[in-house]
């Protein structure tokens, strides 16, 4: 095959905030459709899957609105230290103990819990007194974590993380298309290179 010379022009702006929050979205729906049918069977799976992809789109998008509006942005700084930062830029006065601001603080509770895994060793024993249900609700040999896989927070964090993304954007004047993965490449041919390539 011969080689050519051409003059290359490119152009790429890559969000991944987009294929994260896609991703998210798309445990969203199975959660939705598998809880409608009572189909049980790894939907805590789903569910962590849904929630820490939730907890790194909401990182991303706030690495973007940083990157976009603010001088010097440190991408490396503490989640929670962006995530105030972008906010009083934005004069956003939400607190974290109040929706919908109140959604990062506990999805970054649960992102921490499952990136900084460690053993949890307890011995316990006495007795009992409850009906079968209660005691196996009691959860003895539950992971900590597993507190946040319930369907009602799921959906309320990813809807309370979606208003907090519209609002944002709407404050910083930025479109929406421009929050959007887009590029392009453009070669202009100058002339046939000697040699084959292999």
């Amino acid at each position: 095959m011969k080689k050519v010379k051409a003059h290359a022009k490119v152009r790429k702006n890559l969000y991944i905030h987009n294929d994260i929050d896609q991703s998210a979205f798309y445990f969203r729906q199975r959660i939705e459709e598998r809880a409608a049918k009572d189909d049980r069977d790894g939907i805590g799976q789903e569910m962590m899957a849904c929630l820490i992809l939730l907890t790194f789109s909401v990182e991303a998008k706030f690495n973007f609105l940083g990157h976009k509006l603010i001088d010097g942005w440190k991408e490396r700084e503490p989640f929670l230290k962006k995530v105030k930062a972008v906010r009083k830029h934005l004069g956003v006065n939400s607190s974290f103990k109040e929706r919908p601001y109140e959604a990062i603080k506990v999805l970054k509770e649960f992102r921490d819990t499952l990136a900084h895994g460690k053993p949890d060793e307890v011995e316990w024993e006495g007795d009992i007194t409850a009906t079968e249900k209660e005691i196996q609700e009691q959860g003895r040999l539950r992971a900590g974590y597993e507190a946040f896989l319930k369907e009602e927070f799921v959906f309320q964090a990813y809807d309370d993380v979606e208003a907090i993304w519209k609002d944002l954007i709407e404050r910083s004047g930025l479109n929406i298309a421009d929050t959007i993965t887009q590029g392009g490449i453009e070669y202009s041919f100058i002339a046939e290179a000697g040699g084959k390539s292999e």
